[in-house]
């Protein structure tokens, strides 16, 4: 059995976005060093990924590999462990200096707020969705992909997340099996995570846009698009969002409209699957730098 075949062994039961990236991380770090893993030392592995990658997330994303493979052989990882402790820090403080350069240049949550009520006013009710779910729920991009359905029973696939619509109790299920944190793998190999995310949604406007969005379908005979290419999901998002945002940029918005509201916090945790450390660290435009 080859060391990719044993690595995979290791993953075999992750998601299919997860096995492939580890599967492309894989190739690129073996090409790197010329060998397998196993046969490189620790401190060369450093040298390579500092002569040879620039991008700190990127050298993270190979190191953790080859963290990941020594531990599995039950191989020193000492000098990974503080390489990759190295990288975090720079990783947060670059984050920081990108974050504090937004403050004067993003517009205001009450901007977007307005945006969004302005797209039901002009009836654009798949962009309203959209935006409502990023401006409310603070979701990612792969979130969106949903399909909308009337009962139940439809929404049973695991792999999908929906958007059901209940006429009877006047409520939408806003169903989230497939996003990032729904499964996390620690560096240690373990697997965590959020599990399946359930939001009832029973605003009167968002309800009204519903009832429409089914009348729509049943005279026209055919199901709202909502993304209309899985390909292509961060640039269809951007276009529907104010002035092109997008996803990343909305969410910081949020994050520091809200930052001195510790329940708030709270609930764009929840929403979002992600712990309020890491929200305030990565997405807090007027975060103290890191010491």
């Amino acid at each position: 059995m080859t060391e990719l075949e044993q690595f995979r062994a290791t993953f075999s039961n992750k998601s299919k976005i997860t096995q492939g990236v580890y599967n492309s991380n894989y190739k690129k770090l073996r090409d790197l060093l010329g060998d397998d893993v196993v046969n490189v030392s620790q401190k060369k592995v450093i040298e390579l990924l500092e002569e040879n990658i620039s991008n700190r997330n990127s050298q993270s994303a190979l190191l953790n590999v080859a963290y990941l493979i020594r531990k599995n052989n039950d191989m020193a990882i000492q000098e990974l462990e503080t390489f990759r402790k190295k990288n975090q820090t720079i990783i947060k403080d670059k984050i920081y200096e990108t974050n504090t350069k937004l403050v004067d240049r993003l517009p205001s949550y009450a901007t977007l707020v307005d945006y969004t009520d302005n797209l039901l006013k002009n009836e654009k009710y798949v962009p309203y969705v959209i935006n409502y779910l990023l401006l409310y729920y603070n979701v990612r991009n792969a979130d969106l992909v949903f399909d909308f359905v009337l009962f139940k029973r439809d929404a049973k696939d695991k792999n999908k997340n929906y958007l059901w619509f209940s006429s009877k109790s006047k409520t939408v299920h806003y169903i989230r099996n497939v996003y990032k944190t729904a499964k996390i793998i620690k560096p240690d190999g373990t697997t965590t995570g959020y599990g399946q995310k359930i939001s009832k949604i029973t605003d009167p406007k968002f309800i009204k846009v519903m009832k429409i969005l089914v009348n729509q379908e049943k005279k026209e005979n055919k199901p709202t698009v909502f993304i209309a290419n899985n390909d292509n999901i961060a640039y269809q998002i951007k276009k529907m969002t104010y002035e092109g945002l997008g996803e990343t940029f909305i969410f910081k918005i949020v994050v520091n409209h809200f930052r001195s509201d510790p329940n708030m916090l709270k609930q764009i945790s929840s929403n979002r699957g992600t712990d309020i450390n890491t929200i305030l660290e990565s997405y807090d435009i007027e975060s103290e730098p890191i010491k």
